[in-house]
Order: structure tokens, then C-alpha cells, then sequence
């Protein structure tokens, strides 16, 4: 069987991660980068280089990432929509709710298949915990908490702090609960601007589980932290560390009807099984994916323009400084 034909368009940091990564991969032919900088063009010497994706399209590619700054997501992802060429749009899917279900009307419309780089869902922390609450094993969850900081990095210059970085814990609390967001309430800060570098917010999902969210830009060494409370405990996904702890509640069951309480119990570490990096992930099942083997582990478009609505809503709730609700996965459930 033939190797996939594939294409990045837009080389800066997750751009270039993501060609290399594809050039390293079995089953996978880098065939096409493009990118305005013709600078950029010098990291791939043996690939096809170009300025734009139209010229790219006469290549026949069997699927291409669409890496450019979020702002460009929807004029390229119309276009290979168009052109019937299956997609890996790097997340947010779009800066607007509107702009994200456009996209997922133009792939629907012309039946192609096309899907969101949310590459978090595949940290190991992440993914162990993910397959450790869907067994069910932990009891009731009572609530989640967030925390994503560090410094600015220059890269990102078209949204703020809560579509770049919140948005990937927007995702995860839907996908590891398997509960859509319903309403958030949130606050943020522009310190440097245009956009603003510190957002804290709470989201409810169905059923009234809470979830506590801060990602900031100004904090001069990186944190990733991703908390879940439960009956048994609380299960930390560390992923600067690559850790998953379980602390456990040592509390006695309290008499029917009241709230047990906790206290504090022994800390486990979790084994992690061995894994690929998060990007290698993505492609190898991307690349399973167009080879007929489904597409389990990929998020969809429906999922992605669910997840930017959500993170829309918190930005009308920061400034309106009121509850705002958000669409309830009205593509996803579609």
C-alpha cells in the first residue's frame, strides 16, 4: 500500500513540529510545506515548498495540516473542503463560534473528512486519566480543577490567553466527563494587550459539576495541572511532570443522606504505560484513520466548534461580567 501524500500549511512552532513529525512517520509522505516566509522554507530542503495552499492542492494530497495563525483557520479550511482534501486544523478550530461551524458545514457539506488538533488529549497523564474515569473505578465526580500558566511566548498573536491555552482545559473537562458545558461565568486581565493575558473562570456542565479554570501568560515558569475530584480521592495529571497521582480520602462513610467529608490519605503515583509524543499520536491515528481503521481517538470538528463556542462564551462572560450560557454541543450531537 502506498505511503499517505501529505502537506503543512503555516510553519511557526506547532507548523514545523508537526512536519517533522509527519516526515518521521511509517506510513507517511511529507510531500508540500507552505508558509509567507520564505525563510521557513530552508528547515525543509527536501520538500516541495510554496507561499500558498492553492498551489499546494495540484499535488494530490491525501490529507494536509492547516498550522497558520487562528485567524487564517477558515479561508484555508474552506478551501480544502472544496477541494475534497481531509484536514488536521490545529486548535482553536476558529476564533468565532460562527467561524468554527462554517468549517464544520463546508467538510459536512462535501463529505470530507477533516479533524482538531487538540494534541492534549494524547499527554500520557491525560490519556491515563481519561481511561481510568471512564472505568468508572473512582466513584462520583465532585468537581475539576485547571491550571495552565507561564510566560508569554511571542508565538501567538491573534487571540489572548483563553483561546490559545484555556481552550485545551475547555476541551478536556468535556471529554473526560463526557459532559457538555452549559454555562461559565469568568474574569480576565489585559495586561499588555491587545488581548488578554490572564482569564480565570468556572464552568457548569450538565448535572451541575463544577470546573475551575486559570491559564495566564505571566508567570516566569510553566504549569500544567489538571485535577479531578472524587469520591475516592483526588487524581492530578501533572504533564510538565509526566505524572499522574491519586490522593486518596481516607474519610469513613458518613450515615445516608450526608456529605462524608474528607481527609487526607496516602498519595499513589500511577504507573503511566509507555507512549509516543502527543503529535506522533495524532498522525498515527490520522494516518489509521484515512487507511480504514476509524476514527476513535481523533477529535472531530463537531467536538472543536463545540469547544470554541464554549470559550467564546467565557470571554462574554468576562466582559459582561455575567453567567453567560453556552450552546449545548449542538454540532455534536447532531
Amino acid at each position: 500500500m502506498r505511503n499517505l501524500r501529505t502537506g503543512v500549511v503555516g510553519l511557526g512552532w506547532a507548523g514545523t513540529v508537526h512536519a517533522r513529525t509527519m516526515s518521521a512517520m511509517p506510513g507517511i509522505d511529507l510531500v508540500a510545506v507552505a508558509d509567507l516566509d520564505p525563510a521557513k522554507h530552508t528547515a525543509f530542503p527536501d520538500v516541495a515548498t510554496f507561499s500558498d495552499l492553492e498551489a499546494m492542492l495540484r499535488l494530490e494530497l491525501d490529507y494536509c495540516v492547516i498550522a497558520t495563525p487562528c485567524a487564517t483557520h477558515e479561508p484555508y479550511a474552506l478551501a480544502l473542503a472544496a477541494a475534497s482534501v481531509p484536514a488536521l486544523i490545529e486548535k482553536p478550530l476558529a476564533p468565532t463560534g460562527a467561524a468554527a461551524r462554517r468549517i464544520h458545514e463546508a467538510f459536512t457539506h462535501t463529505g470530507t473528512f477533516a479533524v482538531v488538533g487538540h494534541t492534549e488529549r494524547h499527554q500520557a497523564p491525560l490519556a491515563e486519566l481519561a481511561r481510568l474515569l471512564h472505568s468508572g473505578d473512582f466513584g462520583p465526580l465532585w468537581q475539576l480543577a485547571t491550571r495552565r500558566q507561564g510566560p508569554y511566548s511571542g508565538r501567538i498573536l491573534d487571540v489572548g490567553v483563553a483561546l490559545d491555552l484555556l481552550v485545551h482545559d475547555v476541551d478536556l473537562v468535556s471529554w473526560l466527563t463526557g459532559a457538555p458545558i452549559e454555562s461559565v461565568t469568568a474574569a480576565t486581565r489585559t495586561l499588555a494587550g491587545p488581548y488578554e493575558d490572564t482569564a480565570t473562570a468556572t464552568t457548569v456542565l450538565r448535572g451541575g459539576l463544577l470546573a475551575h479554570h486559570h491559564a495566564d501568560w505571566i508567570t516566569p515558569f510553566k504549569h500544567r495541572s489538571f485535577q479531578v475530584h472524587t469520591a475516592s480521592g483526588v487524581l492530578t495529571a501533572d504533564t510538565i511532570a509526566g505524572t499522574l497521582t491519586h490522593h486518596l480520602n481516607s474519610a469513613a462513610p458518613a450515615p445516608a443522606g450526608h456529605f462524608p467529608g474528607v481527609a487526607e490519605g496516602e498519595a499513589r503515583l500511577i504507573a503511566l504505560p509507555e507512549q509516543e509524543a502527543p503529535f506522533t499520536v495524532e498522525h498515527r491515528l490520522m494516518r489509521d484513520a484515512l487507511l480504514g481503521s476509524g476514527t476513535r481517538g481523533l477529535v472531530s470538528l463537531a467536538e472543536g466548534a463545540d469547544t470554541v463556542a464554549a470559550t467564546e462564551a467565557l470571554l462574554t462572560a468576562a466582559a459582561t461580567g455575567r453567567s453567560t450560557a453556552v450552546p449545548v454541543r449542538q454540532l455534536a450531537l447532531a
